[in-house]
């Protein structure tokens, strides 16, 4: 796609709505400010108990906004809703969370990001927290959170640029790329996989990047361009959901018939030169912990490495 196209490129937005009332104008006037202007934006309320779409309604004066209300499905299944609303023209996407900020020139550097990398099936911008007031929070916590990423190279686990690309092995092992409200996707890519799983209920977009990165990179964007609204409603924040559906991804992800023979290959190096890290780290803990003279500790240490160690691949049961 030459460059002039890509600057009359329409992107889509699509934005679940539940029971975001509170956030959702000033989420929507950050995207329908954009200096990218060609956007087809769909608002979807999963099934809200409050007011949010009565609080959209007054925006729909803007034509390229579309409101449309339905039963609660869960975040997936909502996504999924939108990319089917797109129109025809459409080539680029966006998943924004209906809290999150995003800065004006956000699609339009994603834009350009995309028309040097015909490769790459989309690319992300860095986000950093902002509270239930839009005020920073962290002192940058979260953009070094996604800043912070690893890879397996010659069976040990090494830090990785911020300006290097994402790709399958990496991402197979932990998802620094998000919130999605910052990630910019090929439509036919997102097309081609079939879009979100539905029996996912955090661990959708992770998902979806996973099968997204055998198809080609995500390329950063190393600029902090995205406000992630942290707060109690937070999702991400059930830790037993989280390591179920990591586990999940893990599976899914390491036993898929999609894999090519080169897929298969990088995701067994990874997994177990992650599992060596994860021995040499909690086997070093344990040593303090026996110098300490805590000797019951140091021995469940020692045996959370060792089980570390014979994890050779992921569990398929993980997976059902």
């Amino acid at each position: 796609m030459t460059a002039g196209r890509d600057d009359e490129a329409t992107i889509g937005v699509i934005i679940p709505l539940y029971n975001g009332a509170r956030h959702i104008t000033e989420t929507l006037r950050s995207v329908l400010t954009q200096t990218h202007t060609a956007l087809q934006v769909v608002v979807l309320d999963d099934g809200s108990s409050d007011d949010g779409a009565e609080i959209v309604r007054p925006m729909l004066h803007d034509p390229r906004l579309t409101l449309v209300q339905k039963s609660n499905e869960g975040i997936a299944r909502t996504r999924n809703a939108g990319l089917a609303l797109l129109g025809a023209d459409v080539a680029y996407v966006v998943f924004m969370d209906h809290d999150d900020l995003v800065a004006p020139d956000l699609y339009e550097r994603l834009l350009r990001v995309l028309a040097r990398r015909p490769d790459a099936v989309g690319t992300y911008a860095v986000a950093d927290w902002i509270d239930a007031d839009s005020a920073p929070l962290g002192e940058g916590e979260f953009a070094r959170f996604m800043r912070d990423r690893q890879a397996v190279r010659g069976g040990r686990v090494v830090p990785l640029a911020p300006d290097v690309d994402a790709t399958l092995p990496e991402l197979f092992l932990a998802n620094h790329l998000y919130p999605p409200s910052g990630i910019l996707l090929r439509r036919e890519a997102v097309d081609a996989i079939g879009g979100f799983d539905p029996s996912y209920r955090v661990a959708d977009d992770w998902d979806a990047l996973v099968r997204l990165s055998r198809r080609g990179p995500i390329v950063p964007l190393d600029e902090i361009l995205v406000g992630y609204r942290r707060h109690g409603a937070n999702a991400s924040g059930n830790a037993a959901l989280n390591v179920r559906e990591s586990r999940a991804v893990w599976a899914r992800t390491y036993y898929s018939p999609d894999n090519s023979t080169a897929d298969r290959q990088v995701l067994r190096a990874a997994w177990r030169g992650m599992q060596r890290h994860k021995f040499r780290i909690k086997s070093a803990a344990a040593r303090r912990e026996l110098r300490a003279r805590r000797v019951s500790v140091a021995l469940r240490r020692q045996l959370d490495a060792v089980a570390h160690l014979a994890l050779v691949r992921p569990l398929r049961r993980w997976g059902r």
